[in-house]
């Protein structure tokens, strides 16, 4: 999926970013519930804003998916993500109606499959620079 397939983002966006625009900033392993939490950001600024987000200046957006039902966690070097963005994430179905999630980068690694995917929060922000 190259597009990110999430209701929540297709509200906000005639057509919503590609994933591969949007540098992965945020990595949470919750083994508890067994999800794992990506948070996304995009200079692409909503079609459709929320009411509130109207009042004040903003040049990101941010969007955290939430991955339930992990399984096959695999993860290497989770350190910082690379200044520059440098992540490729890849977001596939698979045949048994799971979704597989790869994260690769000069500073990291992470794959996993999840039973759900969903995004959780939207928040826009003033960033000094992109």
């Amino acid at each position: 999926m190259s597009r990110a397939p999430w209701p929540e983002l297709a509200e906000l966006y005639d057509t919503p970013p590609e994933l591969s625009s949007c540098p992965l900033y945020y990595v949470h392993v919750d083994e508890r519930d067994t999800s794992v939490t990506l948070g996304f950001e995009t200079a692409r600024l909503p079609d459709r804003p929320e009411p509130d987000w109207e009042r004040g200046a903003y040049n990101t957006l941010r969007f955290f998916v939430v991955f339930s039902g992990v399984e096959d966690l695999r993860m290497a070097g989770l350190a910082a993500g690379h200044p520059d963005g440098g992540d490729h994430v890849l977001i596939s179905g698979s045949g048994d109606g799971r979704v597989r999630v790869t994260v690769t980068g000069p500073a990291r690694s992470l794959g996993f499959s999840a039973a759900t995917s969903a995004v959780t929060r939207t928040r826009v922000c003033l960033q000094g620079s992109l």
